[in-house]
């Protein structure tokens, strides 16, 4: 077992930074959302000095899609932690997620990772919507494997211990 919510997510960053990342790359939750995207500019120096603080590569393999995983109140997984999971969803629709070395105890060191909707699709199940990145094809490869297996991991901030079921990529795109 990981015993810690770094390894499940990652170095991660303040809701202002996020908030702040969000609105510059045009994503919103207000209903003119349509009529007032905007796209973050070329060498825009917020997007900069994020991909400088997560060490995000020049040149990187992204996937994106969904993901599901449990949440429990022990490391046995035998009592959901509704608590625990309705608080991850929570803090993941109001300040988004980005993971600088996302679930690093199975990937290995340098997977980027941005979480920005959740839902409680079942009473012991988190649906997630996700991009990572990494410059290490393989752990694209692997993170889009639909027959991989993930430990258990503690979410310190959550009071929660997860277990993340295979990831579903739906989109997948090679450096450019």
């Amino acid at each position: 077992m990981t015993s810690s919510r770094a390894d499940r997510y990652g170095r991660t960053f303040t809701p202002f930074l996020l908030a702040t990342l969000v609105a510059v790359a045009g994503c919103s939750n207000s209903d003119d959302a349509a009529e007032s995207t905007t796209v973050a500019p070329p060498g825009s120096p917020l997007l900069a000095e994020v991909a400088e603080q997560i060490d995000l590569p020049s040149q990187a393999w992204t996937a994106s899609g969904t993901h599901t995983a449990k949440g429990y109140t022990s490391d046995t997984a035998e009592t959901t932690s509704g608590p625990g999971m309705k608080a991850d969803c929570d803090n993941i629709n109001l300040n988004k997620k980005l993971a600088a070395d996302f679930r690093s105890d199975v990937f290995g060191d340098g997977v980027k990772g941005f979480f920005y909707r959740c839902e409680n699709i079942a009473p012991d199940t988190n649906k997630y919507w996700f991009t990572i990145s990494s410059a290490d094809r393989s752990q694209i490869d692997r993170l889009c494997d639909p027959a991989a297996t993930y430990p258990i991991v503690f979410d310190d901030q959550h009071d929660t211990y997860w277990i993340d079921e295979p990831f579903t990529c739906e989109s997948r795109e090679g450096p450019s």
